[in-house]
């Protein structure tokens, strides 16, 4: 920060206090203030005594400088010294545990001289110079006064607050925190023989850009040449920069190897852009970009990827996407989610895990939402790119040309509440029925709530009403359904302490559903499908998502949950949950044209258990039997633990009858503090091969880190596999080179993408 003209302190005379007494010269203190740049220490002082002062001990020197180069140049100047001598004209000596100090810069050594007239510190000796962003060593030293610039030699370095070191055949550091060397080498890494190194002809460092940029540079890894470049930018800290970000890179058996080196534009603090060329040696260049924008209303990312005259497709590739956010006031906010391919078969060759390979349908929106007390509305648009060969175009998902939602809950009297869930959506398609639905559910529901037990009677109407095209000859062009739904939900919570300390609670809980049956067979089917039957199905009013399909109710769900809270620290250890539905009339209502007619009596039996018999443990597993065929639907069972010493492994099976049949083993095993073993195992019992194999090995130091990971994975709905390589090598202080780690724990479907 510059200092103002007025916060300059003024200059003053030079003011020295002596004492002698028997002869013999006592410790002098000495004030020391710069009066015209001209002027000799000893000038002030030839007045009071005509001879040289003799050499002092313990002296103490404060300089005021003049100028107007920020705080340095403002700030006192204070020497301390075991002598001083001030006999030599225009040039006073300090010796013995010199210390220098100035606003945030400090200097140590054993021998010190000023010369006034032109404002210049010499150190001859060894000393050590600290400021507010660096720490150096150094033979010799040259500081001026007014500027408060300093020239080193022989240097070794530290920058404050990293791991950044480094020596250098000389260094400047300049006002502002800046600084220039030569011959240096720099590095995040202790010792004397470090991982990796950057050496360089010349070197500029600006700590309050956080940027550094070397000339004829060399990036050493174990010794080895990685990169030369004549000229590199690389940052301080984690401040963003425009320049070459480190390129990746990975090879795969059907893509070959695969480069890219991304360019950085940090066009504004809000703005920035990537740009990044590729080459893949089985297809050929490519080019992606990315552009990212933020202000205090909006934020937004473009994202294009394009690979001309794909050797293996023999036709040009790309992907777009774009995310959009706009604050339209304080409730109310519009987004944008788009994108597409320009084939069916884009992340089949580009992604690198199965969740993207498999996409049927990648669908783009734009939306509108909001809402005020107790009501929100939702205005939408969606439509979608149907990636899955399989699937024909009578299967084809609508496009809803708008969707307009709205729901809330007003209070009518007491405990007493109004609810309403509404929507409104035209679904178009280029083949068979299109057209408009609207959805009304208004009801009224009773909160009875006390401490151990609630109650909830609900009463409500749903009236669906559409207007078609397209329709088959002599049908309903607007047909329509009204059913009344009502519904009582209520449960008890029984709590119990154990001579352990430890509570353990008892909460049934019951459900009541009545839905009159109505043929729907001649409803068209636009969104509706059916919802996987879980724990949630036993309390909701239908078992199917959308409004084309309700279904037909008399049934009366039962529900148990117990929980172990351990009394100390309050953590839930155990929960167990069973539950089942008793139809007193079977459901009837389905997505084909003809109503059910098989008799249920009962619904599957879920059953939930978590156990957490330690903060490192975890286990976990789900049923839903089916009694009346006497088969397990689905099943699904999991293990975890997280060691001290940064180890973890989970072991799942899931199950869903005809459907999937997988085991799924993660392990992450540290050899010692810095040497770690990955790998997964997913297996499908059902196909009889494996989903995905993953080994590799992760180090990391205190500087760098790398992991090297090998993967054989299915990309595709038919099975087939693939297999990489993936390395990345992580310059602490620099940056990475290579592919980035694989999330071996997390959600690896997110986290990538394709092209």
């Amino acid at each position: 920060m510059k200092q103002s003209r007025s916060s300059v302190k003024p200059s003053r005379p030079l003011l020295i206090a002596m004492a002698i007494a028997m002869g013999s010269a006592w410790p002098v203190h000495a004030v020391l203030a710069q009066s015209n740049p001209g002027s000799d220490p000893s000038d002030a002082n030839a007045s009071a005594n005509s001879t040289p002062p003799p050499l002092s001990c313990s002296a103490r020197f404060d300089l005021t400088p003049r100028g107007e180069h920020g705080v340095r140049a403002g700030a006192p100047f204070v020497i301390n010294a075991e002598e001083v001598d001030l006999a030599r004209i225009g040039q006073s000596e300090f010796i013995g545990e010199v210390e220098l100090q100035r606003a945030d810069q400090e200097v140590e050594t054993g021998r010190l001289l000023y010369n006034k007239s032109i404002g210049e510190v010499l150190l001859p000796e060894a000393l050590q110079y600290s400021d507010a962003d660096y720490i150096i060593t150094a033979s010799n030293a040259r500081y001026l006064v007014n500027d408060g610039s300093a020239f080193f030699e022989d240097v070794e370095f530290q920058v404050k607050g990293s791991t950044a070191n480094g020596d250098a055949k000389q260094v400047e550091v300049q006002p502002e925190g800046l600084a220039h060397g030569r011959d240096l080498h720099f590095t995040t890494c202790p010792g004397e023989d470090p991982a990796w190194e950057l050496s360089a002809s010349r070197v500029k460092l600006n700590s309050e850009e956080g940027v550094g940029v070397a000339r004829n540079a060399t990036l050493k890894f174990k010794g080895v040449p990685l990169v030369y470049l004549p000229w590199l930018s690389f940052p301080l800290d984690d401040r963003r920069k425009t320049g070459f970000l480190y390129p990746t890179f990975s090879t795969t058996s059907d893509n070959g190897l695969d480069f890219a080196w991304p360019f950085y534009w940090n066009i504004a603090p809000n703005l920035d852009a990537t740009f990044t060329p590729r080459y893949i040696s089985d297809r050929g260049p490519a080019i992606a970009g990315e552009f990212r924008y933020l202000t205090r209303r909006s934020g937004g990312i473009f994202e294009v990827d394009y690979l001309p005259d794909d050797d293996v497709f023999g036709r040009d590739r790309h992907r777009w996407a774009t995310r959009l956010s706009y604050q339209l006031a304080t409730r109310w906010r519009a987004d944008i989610n788009a994108s597409r391919v320009s084939d069916n078969d884009y992340f089949l060759d580009f992604s690198n895990n199965i969740d993207e390979a498999t996409i049927q349908f990648l669908q783009s929106r734009a939306s509108i939402r909001g809402g005020g007390d107790g009501w929100n509305l939702l205005l939408q648009a969606d439509t979608f790119q149907v990636l899955d060969r399989d699937v024909p175009e009578t299967r084809e998902p609508y496009r809803r040309l708008p969707r307009l939602a709205i729901d809330g809950r007003w209070p009518l009297l007491g405990n007493v509440d109004f609810t309403l869930d509404s929507e409104f959506a035209y679904f178009d398609r280029d083949v068979g029925i299109t057209g408009a639905r609207l959805d009304l559910h208004p009801a009224i529901e009773w909160q009875l709530i006390r401490p151990g037990w609630f109650v909830k009677p609900r009463a409500g109407v749903r009236y669906t009403t559409y207007g078609l095209h397209r329709n088959a000859e002599g049908a309903n062009d607007s047909p329509e359904r009204t059913l009344p739904i009502l519904s009582l939900d209520s449960g008890l919570v029984f709590e119990k302490t154990l001579d352990s300390g430890n509570r353990m609670t008892l909460e049934p809980r019951f459900y009541y559903l009545y839905v009159p049956f109505e043929d729907q067979s001649d409803l068209p089917i636009f969104d509706s499908a059916d919802l996987t039957f879980g724990l949630s199905q036993l309390f909701t009013t239908n078992s199917f998502s959308g409004a084309d399909r309700q279904t037909n109710a008399n049934q009366v769900s039962l529900a148990v949950t117990s929980r172990l809270i351990n009394g100390q620290n309050g953590r839930q250890e155990l929960d167990v949950t069973l539950g089942q539905t008793f139809f007193l009339r079977s459901p009837r209502v389905s997505l084909n044209e003809n109503a059910v007619e098989e008799d249920e009596d009962v619904s599957a039996i879920i059953a939930e258990v978590n156990y957490r018999p330690l903060d490192r443990w975890t286990a976990s597993a789900g049923i839903q039997f089916d009694p009346e065929d006497g088969e397990t639907d689905v099943g699904l069972t999991s293990l975890s633990y997280s060691g001290k010493k940064g180890d973890r492994w989970t072991l799942g099976y899931r199950f869903r009858r005809d459907r999937v049949d997988q085991v799924d083993f993660r392990v992450k095993y540290p050899i010692n503090e810095r040497w770690n073993l990955l790998g997964r195992w997913n297996y499908s019992f059902r196909e009889d091969s494996t989903l995905e194999a993953v080994a590799g090995f992760e180090y990391e130091s205190c500087c760098w880190a790398v992991q090297v990971v090998g993967r054989r994975f299915v990309n595709d709905r038919g099975g087939s596999s693939r297999t990489g390589i993936f390395v990345e090598l992580h310059l602490k202080g620099l940056g990475s080179l290579g592919r980035r780690p694989y999330d071996l724990f997390g959600n690896s479907a997110a986290a990538r993408r394709g092209l």
